[in-house]
């Protein structure tokens, strides 16, 4: 397979996912609330579970469900695609289906794995990050079970798509007390509103900081300060802010 141009990698952050193309990856241990398809070009990928007794899995494509504690590394070029839940729930529903973290083969990687081939160098390109992230999520569709949330959490979920959006606000949406949104949210969610409302606002901070320093990317989202938003971002997706932005595009 054709090997990405080693001199630069590239990502792209859109709505519905995100994509990353490097020349090689680790990350430390954490739990990000998306669904996450990891890709490697030329060897395997080793996703490892938490504790004394984790799992190890490997393979030259691994899906990881959302809000899993995991540690990924791959030694060669790697694609990293991570897709949001709300937005695609289809890709979400195929990851749990497989019960965690898992290795992919059959007709799927074959296809993908030929897709990728095809780009050889220009994976790096964003639009082609974009296209490839986008085939797949169709692929996806196609095979993965579709759950729409409570129509309660839906209205919650929407107005929590802007981080600075007031919690008491959000649940006068849903109409029903707190406690009881709460237990819902976690059910058709998969995590606490609060700590969702955390994700979106990495999100936005990662989408800032394609276009400012990271002071001023933690600013714009809401973090405290600097610190803050690093600490975040290593826990819910393995990296630093600064690992993360090479090559970084919004879409």
């Amino acid at each position: 397979m054709g090997r990405l141009n080693e001199s630069r990698i590239g990502a792209v952050i859109a709505e519905a996912f995100a994509v990353r193309a490097s020349t090689a990856m680790r990350s430390t241990l954490h739990a990000e609330h998306g669904a996450a398809i990891l890709v490697g070009l030329d060897s395997e990928v080793t996703v490892s579970l938490p504790g004394p007794g984790g799992a190890v899995v490997r393979g030259r494509m691994v899906a990881v469900p959302p809000d899993v504690w995991h540690a990924a590394s791959c030694p060669g070029p790697t694609l990293g695609l991570l897709y949001d839940p709300e937005e695609m729930p289809h890709v979400a529903g195929y990851t749990r289906l497989r019960g965690g973290p898992c290795p992919l083969d059959g007709a799927l990687a074959s296809r993908f794995e030929g897709a990728a081939a095809a780009h050889g160098a220009s994976l790096s390109r964003p639009e082609v990050l974009d296209g490839l992230a986008r085939e797949l999520a169709g692929w996806l569709a196609r095979a993965s079970p579709r759950r729409a949330p409570d129509a309660r959490v839906a209205r919650v979920l929407e107005a929590l798509r802007d981080p600075a959006a007031a919690r008491r606000l959000a649940t006068a949406r849903a109409g029903i007390s707190e406690a009881h949104l709460q237990a819902l949210f976690v059910r058709d969610v998969g995590l606490p509103i609060r700590t969702y409302k955390l994700w979106r606002r990495l999100l936005v901070a990662l989408v800032a900081f394609s276009r400012l320093d990271a002071t001023g990317a933690a600013h714009a989202a809401g973090f405290a300060d600097l610190a803050h938003f690093s600490r975040t971002c290593r826990r819910m997706l393995g990296y630093s802010p600064t690992e993360l932005r090479g090559g970084l595009l919004v879409a």
